[in-house]
């Protein structure tokens, strides 16, 4: 692994915990809001919902990736795109259904 990706790793690796408590609080007070009554607007608050359960769980996995040490670049870089296109899609649906 390239110095430049250990020291990236490290830097993420120190965000992420603040980042995951602060989108968790986010996410609990979201979720405690009242629900629309409404059809659409109880469909958008869930897919809401659903949104930030998917970031959660794709921070974690960057929460795991960046605790690795193991790998070569090429790995590094498949997973970090694949990380990136699920959490593009993740806003997309949400973006989509709102």
């Amino acid at each position: 692994m390239t110095k430049r990706m250990r020291t990236l790793r490290g830097q993420i690796h120190a965000a992420l915990p603040g980042l995951m408590e602060k989108a968790l609080i986010g996410y609990r007070h979201f979720a405690a809001e009242t629900q629309p009554r409404d059809p659409k607007g109880f469909a958008a608050h869930h897919a809401a919902c659903r949104a930030a359960l998917s970031h959660m769980e794709l921070l974690v996995r960057l929460a795991r990736w960046a605790e690795t040490n193991e790998g070569n670049d090429e790995e590094i870089n498949e997973d970090m795109a694949k990380l990136i296109a699920e959490a593009r899609t993740a806003l997309t649906d949400m973006v989509d259904e709102e």
